[in-house]
C-alpha cells in the first residue's frame, strides 16, 4: 500500500490551514473596506466559524488515522493544529470586535495590533485552560464564536490526544492464508 510521504502531508496541512487564515483575513478586509452592515458581517463570520470548526474536527480524525508514524510528528501535528485554531479564532474575534466594539468586555484600548494581541491571548487561554482572561464575550455572536472554539479545542485536545494511543499503536499483522498446493503443475 502506498502511503503519502510525511513531507507532502505537512505541505498539505500548511496549505489548508493557511487558506483558513487567508479567508479570515479576507473577511476582515471586506469589513474594513467594503462597508457591509454589521449584521451581514456577523452572520458570515458565524457561518465561517462553524465551517472552520467542522474542518478542524474532521481534519484531526483524518490526520490521525493517516499519520501512524513517529510520536514526534503526532505532537507537531497537534501543536500546529492548536496554534492554527487559536490564531484563526483570534482573527474571528477581532473581526467581530471591529464590527461590534461592544462584542467583548474588558479589552484595553490600543492599536489594532494591541487589540488583536489581547484577543489572541483570549483565544489561547480558551484552548489551554478554558479561561478567557480579562476579555469576556458580551454579545451572543461572541459567545457563539467562543463556543465553537471550545468545541474545536475540546475535541482536538481531550478526545484526540486521549485516543492517540489507539492511532499510534502498531497494527497487528494479519496472518496470510497458506497458498494451496497444486501438485499438477505444468
Amino acid at each position: 500500500m502506498n502511503r503519502p510521504r510525511p513531507q507532502n502531508q505537512w505541505h498539505q496541512l500548511l496549505w489548508q490551514h493557511g487558506l483558513l487564515l487567508v479567508l479570515g483575513l479576507a473577511l476582515y478586509l471586506v469589513d474594513k473596506y467594503e462597508g457591509l452592515t454589521p449584521g451581514a458581517i456577523t452572520g458570515v463570520l458565524l457561518l465561517a466559524a462553524a465551517g472552520k470548526t467542522g474542518y478542524f474536527l474532521l481534519h484531526n480524525f483524518r490526520a490521525l488515522a493517516a499519520l501512524r508514524q513517529a510520536f514526534r510528528q503526532f505532537v507537531l501535528l497537534v501543536s500546529l493544529n492548536l496554534f492554527m485554531i487559536s490564531l484563526s479564532f483570534a482573527l474571528d474575534f477581532y473581526c467581530l470586535h471591529r464590527v461590534n466594539s461592544n462584542a467583548f468586555a474588558g479589552l484595553r484600548a490600543g492599536s489594532e495590533l494591541d487589540v488583536f494581541g489581547q484577543l489572541f491571548y483570549f483565544s489561547v487561554g480558551t484552548l489551554i485552560s478554558n479561561t478567557e482572561g480579562s476579555a469576556t464575550p458580551a454579545v451572543g455572536a461572541a459567545q457563539a464564536l467562543l463556543l465553537l472554539e471550545k468545541i474545536a479545542g475540546f475535541v482536538s485536545t481531550v478526545f484526540v490526544i486521549s485516543n492517540a494511543a489507539n492511532f499510534l499503536r502498531p497494527r497487528p499483522r494479519r496472518k496470510q492464508a497458506p497458498l494451496p498446493e497444486n501438485p499438477a503443475q505444468p
